[in-house]
């Protein structure tokens, strides 16, 4: 079974996140879409009903997940949701914004999530941020009085 892809992309001096899933055999489509700063601005979607049958499924499926994501990828590259993205989310970082994607500029005017996208899987981003944490925390944490115990203060 292949759950999904999911693909951060720049492009305009935005971050863009497709992703592409299956809603599985009582739903047989393949849905594609293209969000920026939490809206949708492309969606596709792709019904393979007719195609449940086949020998096998996974690899027709997977065959067909992946052409509809880098689909939505090239048009995303090629400009072909430039309209839609301006919009609904107005004009692209101009030129200091694109600096400051960069990170020649200061960190003021910049986008939300612009420079903290990563290859590194969520988890291990999350995991190296706890431990960091904890350990810039050191004596400051105070231990909380148990449950029903009266504070000496």
């Amino acid at each position: 079974m292949i759950t999904g892809f999911n693909t951060n992309v720049r492009h305009g001096g935005r971050v863009f996140h497709v992703q592409t899933e299956d809603s599985g055999r009582d739903h047989p489509h393949v849905i594609s879409h293209v969000y920026c700063e939490g809206t949708i601005v492309a969606s596709e979607k792709s019904d393979y009903a007719d195609r449940l049958e086949s020998g096998d499924l996974d690899a027709v499926l997977r065959g067909l997940m992946e052409a509809q994501h880098r689909t939505m990828l090239e048009t995303l590259e090629q400009g072909g949701y430039d309209a839609v993205i301006e919009e609904r989310l107005g004009k692209g970082a101009d030129a200091s914004g694109a600096a400051a994607a960069a990170g020649d500029a200061p960190d003021e005017g910049r986008a939300f999530g612009d420079g903290i996208v990563s290859a590194r899987p969520l988890d291990a981003v999350i995991l190296d941020y706890l431990v960091d944490k904890s350990r810039t925390r050191g004596g400051e944490t105070q231990p909380r009085p148990a449950r029903g115990a009266r504070s000496r203060e």
